[in-house]
């Protein structure tokens, strides 16, 4: 198994082990240089091991203990799955020869199948060729989780010969369609007013350039999912804003004669009926996905083949540039969030991104802090903000980030989060603070669960299990390794985000923002 994860250029395992083969399989990777990065939660470890497969396209690898540790790693491998993630989780697993009592004995196999692609018992017969099939698996378009069972018995039995390294090279991929091909070229040359919504499957550098060149070619407004924030530049003519299937997007797309899906995947959108009544195209790795529509041509194979096949369809667009210009300004003007009496988020995010050092990477929470992260944080290449969407999962932003400084340690890693999250993830800073990682964290504090309380108020219900004293994520931070500062409300932020930036290792500036106006954020966003 470690030879295997060598040969196809994996680093690190992440994981919290138990005593059974976790322990033969972190020796052997060592013997393999294969670093292992213990982690406080299995959830925070699955997460750094997903962006690692997102960042680098090959699978990141989790291990956990029997039991426990395996049900403990479930919402990260369901982040990898919804969010088209590839990894590999390897958890422990009881001797099959085990009688009773069945003390952390389940189905584990069972648990992860809802999941994962494939999920494998791993024996000393088959269990090196069954790995490096299942890696494989991980890494197929749409890329996803895999699982395997390992029991100690079987780890360290002499395994058969295997065949690393001499896999077969991939299949060269079939052309598309010829006559959805043409169709779709038909609906180009006829539009006047195409609008094109790029996706995360297009954040490698070769789709990215076929996403790029289409939107040139089109003429017209270009939207990029969060997952795909920074695929389109944001300083660009054609950019106007992210795509969510919001209110606030519609408004782009009612102005649309056609419109163009470049490497979307359904989970990037939040569900609801789709009313637009325009001819639809989509291009997308995957065949078969749930669309809230029925696309007049579905194109599914390579999308940097398909677009660039697309793009060379002579157009004849009437979008002016002025207007394109006007709805990007009309949507940030629409998710402006000023705050009330004390300091707004668009102010933090403002000044995060004026103070962080250049080329710095933002990982984001969910949370109402996103949408001002999201709106504000300018992003102009693929990778630039990682994002939890499909899966929108709370106390993603930390281990996110150490994930990317881990893979990328000459750049500096920002999370921003709310005081929800940290809370869900604080023990990771001190695994930042034992790598010495440069991973800045900034806290949103507002001593609530902040978009859940805004539904809550919406629905005109009392503000029950949503708010809590504010915590002291400064001194908490002191106390894990972590250089920290704590901004109140009238406090001036930027000296504190300069200092931040400048110390060596992980920090954290623990910020107090007025929710106030999030209601009117996710009004404008949503309806």
């Amino acid at each position: 198994m470690a030879a295997t994860l060598s040969s196809r250029g994996v680093k690190r395992i992440f994981g919290v082990p138990g005593g059974g083969s976790s322990l033969d399989l972190i020796d052997a990777a060592a013997q393999e240089g294969i670093e292992f990065i213990l982690c406080r939660t299995e959830t925070a470890a699955a997460i750094m091991a997903a962006v690692t497969g997102e960042l680098t396209g090959i699978p990141g690898v989790v291990l956990t203990g029997i039991g426990p540790g395996a049900a403990s790693v479930v919402n990260g491998i369901a982040y990898a799955s919804l969010e088209r993630a590839p990894v590999i989780v390897i958890t422990d697993a009881h001797e099959e020869t085990a009688i009773a009592p069945p003390h952390q004995i389940f189905d584990q196999q069972a648990m992860f199948a809802p999941i994962s692609k494939a999920q494998k018992r791993l024996t000393a017969a088959t269990g090196a060729a069954d790995f490096e099939d299942l890696f494989d698996i991980a890494a197929t378009e749409p890329p996803g989780p895999v699982h395997c069972d390992l029991s100690a018995m079987d780890a360290a039995s002499a395994a058969a010969p295997t065949r690393v390294g001499t896999r077969p090279e991939p299949a060269t991929p079939d052309a598309p369609d010829a006559a959805k091909m043409a169709r779709a070229c038909d609906l180009v040359a006829a539009a006047r007013r195409p609008v094109l919504i790029v996706g995360h499957q297009c954040r490698s550098a070769d789709r990215a350039g076929a996403a790029n060149d289409l939107a040139r070619v089109l003429g017209g407004p270009a939207m990029t999912t969060y997952k795909a924030k920074g695929v389109i530049p944001e300083d660009g003519s054609h950019f106007v804003g992210l795509f969510t299937n919001a209110k606030l997007d519609h408004g782009v797309l009612a102005e649309a004669d056609l419109i163009v899906f470049c490497g979307v995947d359904p989970v990037e959108m939040i569900p609801g009926k789709w009313p637009h009544d325009v001819p639809l195209i989509v291009l997308s790795e995957t065949p078969g996905l749930a669309w809230p529509f029925a696309a007049d041509v579905e194109i599914s194979g390579p999308v940097a083949i398909s677009a660039a096949h697309i793009a060379r369809t002579p157009t004849n667009t009437d979008w002016l540039e002025d207007r394109i210009a006007s709805f990007r300004s009309n949507i940030i003007e629409a998710l402006t969030n000023t705050g009330g009496n004390g300091r707004a988020p668009d102010a933090v995010i403002d000044a995060i991104a004026a103070a962080a050092p250049p080329g710095a990477r933002l990982a984001v929470d969910a949370g109402a802090h996103m949408f001002s992260a999201m709106a504000r944080w300018p992003a102009q290449a693929p990778h630039d903000v990682l994002k939890s969407n499909g899966l929108s999962s709370m106390g993603f932003a930390v281990p996110a980030a150490l994930g990317s400084w881990l893979e990328e340690p000459d750049r500096h890693t920002i999370a921003v989060t709310g005081d929800g999250g940290m809370m869900m993830c604080l023990a990771e800073l001190s695994t930042a603070a034992r790598l010495n990682a440069a991973l800045t964290v900034v806290v949103l504090n507002d001593a609530a669960l902040s978009l859940i309380d805004i539904k809550q108020q919406r629905q005109q219900r009392p503000p029950l299990g949503v708010r809590y004293p504010r915590a002291d994520f400064a001194t908490a931070a002191r106390g894990m390794g972590c250089a920290s500062w704590s901004v109140a409300a009238l406090d001036p932020l930027e000296f504190a985000l300069a200092e931040a930036f400048e110390a060596e290792g992980p920090t954290l500036v623990d910020v107090s923002v007025d929710p106030s106006g999030y209601r009117d954020q996710l009004l404008a966003l949503r309806g």
